[in-house]
């Protein structure tokens, strides 16, 4: 019979001992565990998963049919990620416990259980056992399903606990998934700032303006996705973005970038939309990049101080509006609306506007206007 893992119980308050005594109680009735053995067996489980919850605040133990010389037996490992048990408490000598100050608890366990393993630190506690019957029973695979039917069987009696269970195995597969994203953002956001850097070497050595026009373009480009990566990366969910401080620290990249002696640009940013879905903050933060790009190039030609909005806002609960203006020169006579351009800012522009299912429309009148409808998923207001 191979070694079959049967059922995990999440240990973090003390109504998750009874779960753990009932699993438990139900595994010694399959394997033919006397009254004796029964009783013994779940006070040293039970004493494993205090252990757990009160010296490492949360921890899980995890049932598993196994053998032991040829006879089926039952394995329980109990792990936390508490700061380990103290050296001067605990000394441990090839998986056995050879003096504790911890009191009779796991020496109590280790007397009880055919096998006793302990491995601790400062990342943790792991402790695997195994529990034998005296009742030499016959080593089938039919025993293993049996032991999941058990396992079933106490989860029909008991469903409140079942789904609460598994509503908690949820919540920690998503704060693991979170986890992760934050991981996966804070890298990304790391290798962006070190090509923003670099764009920034590069634009400074240069000797061309033309060179240095289009290496400030490229690094407001990536600084707008290495912001939108970052304060995902400080989000309570790494798969949102808030709204305002992307704008701002989008706006204050392309200041960097195209800073002028001899013309003060000032931008002014508001939202009323608190936090996006990451891939949209993503593309807003380019589209706004873009926009502002714009106006820096063309708005302010010959002047001497210019002004740029920005400004972000639901109109319905499922449609936003950027706008983006400039009290720049506006559009010249006669020349085609920017927004049918070819040039690679406006083509971006339209992609990804029409990627979130959005409508461009550009205003020249006293300045450019450039205003773009979105109708993405997952966008949140501002609380009032």
């Amino acid at each position: 019979m191979k070694n079959t893992r049967l059922t995990t119980v999440r240990l973090e308050k003390s109504s998750d001992i009874m779960r753990l005594r009932d699993v438990t109680s139900a595994l010694t009735n399959v394997l033919k565990f006397k009254t004796f053995e029964k009783t013994r067996t779940v006070t040293a489980v039970v004493e494993l998963g205090r252990n757990a919850i009160e010296h490492a605040d949360r921890g899980r133990a995890s049932f598993s049919l196994t053998n032991m010389n040829g006879r089926p037996a039952l394995g329980v490992t109990v792990v936390d990620q508490g700061r380990g048990i103290p050296e001067d408490k605990l000394q441990v000598s090839n998986g056995a416990v050879v003096s504790s100050g911890l009191g009779l608890g796991l020496r109590g366990v280790q007397r009880i259980a055919q096998r006793f393993e302990i491995e601790t630190g400062t990342e943790g506690t792991r402790i695997e056992t195994t529990f034998v019957a005296s009742e030499n029973m016959a080593l089938t695979d039919n025993l293993a399903m049996i032991a999941t039917d058990a396992i079933a069987a106490l989860n029909a009696t008991d469903p409140a606990t079942t789904l609460a269970e598994q509503n908690r195995q949820l919540m920690e597969s998503i704060a693991d998934q979170d986890l992760l994203m934050k991981e996966l953002h804070h890298r990304t956001g790391n290798n962006l700032a070190l090509i923003v850097a670099l764009i920034r070497l590069s634009k400074n050595d240069a000797d061309l303006d033309e060179t240095k026009q289009v290496l400030s373009d490229l690094e407001t480009r990536v600084a707008s996705l290495t912001k939108a990566h970052e304060l995902m990366q400080q989000a309570a969910n790494a798969g949102t973005v808030n709204g305002e401080d992307l704008l701002r620290e989008v706006a204050r990249n392309a200041e960097e970038a195209f800073y002028r002696h001899d013309c003060r640009v000032k931008i002014s940013v508001s939202s009323e939309v608190s936090y996006l879905d990451g891939r949209l903050g993503v593309d807003l933060g380019l589209i706004v990049g873009e926009l502002i790009t714009n106006a820096y190039k063309y708005a302010f030609a010959g002047r001497e101080t210019g002004h740029i909005t920005v400004s972000l806002k639901p109109n319905s609960p499922d449609e936003i509006e950027l706008v983006v203006a400039d009290d720049g020169i506006g559009l010249p006579a006669g020349v085609e609306k920017p927004e049918r351009s070819n040039s690679l800012g406006w083509r971006l522009v339209r992609t990804l506007t029409f990627n979130h299912n959005g409508v461009l429309d550009v205003e020249s009148n006293g300045g450019l206007t450039v205003r773009i409808r979105l109708s993405p998923q997952a966008i949140k207001p501002l609380a009032s």
